[in-house]
């Protein structure tokens, strides 16, 4: 809008110092009455959109890129093979709603590395190439989430390998992991054509 409008304010003000010479001088400052004029009348132009379905999260902005690198560290720790490093990433109490599971599992700070450590020691070796990360911040709510897209690949004990794409979307509470929903599907032939044509973690 102020591209289109400073042309015209432009030539009002040079006719207006042609018409009196003792003209006032032009300012661009915005007065606070004009600021809201402008912020009321731009938000009475902004379509309502109606959904199909009520939506609970549905008023995003970016959120703090702080978050991703939080979330990133808990699967280093993982690949690492480093659950001591875990805790200080996690809130006092964490909820996990993990693939194949009906029941939400929750987990006390103290006890995180020793669970995350007991299951990490079932493999010989992981990796995850995260595929996509972004922050999230829900306006109504206030809550700020981490939406994580990878690659997981492992080795088990017994030699076998296998794959998996994860879709993980994490909840923080002040900078700390507080809540993880977790979805997995496994790849495609076409996927893994491109992502991985030797299938190796």
């Amino acid at each position: 809008m102020k591209k289109m409008l400073l042309p015209a304010l432009l030539i009002t003000s040079l006719w207006a110092c042609n018409e009196q010479k003792t003209a006032t001088p032009a300012t661009t400052e915005t007065t606070p009455a004009a600021a809201a004029d402008a912020s009321t009348a731009n938000a009475a132009t902004t379509p309502t959109v109606e959904y199909a379905y009520p939506v609970k999260y549905k008023d995003w902005a970016i959120g703090d890129p702080l978050n991703i690198k939080t979330t990133l560290e808990v699967y280093k720790a993982w690949d690492d093979r480093k659950p001591e490093n875990l805790a200080a990433l996690f809130a006092d109490t964490v909820r996990l709603r993990i693939p194949e599971d009906r029941h939400e599992i929750t987990i006390p700070k103290d006890k995180i590395a020793e669970a995350l450590g007991q299951n990490r020691s079932m493999y010989k070796a992981t990796s995850n190439d995260i595929l996509s990360a972004v922050a999230l911040h829900d306006k109504a709510s206030g809550e700020d989430w981490v939406m994580i897209t990878t690659y997981n690949k492992w080795i088990e004990k017994n030699g076998k390998r296998d794959s998996v794409l994860y879709h993980d979307n994490w909840k923080l509470t002040n900078g700390k992991i507080a809540f993880l929903m977790s979805f997995y599907k496994l790849p495609t032939k076409e996927f893994l054509s491109k992502a991985d044509p030797a299938k190796k973690p």
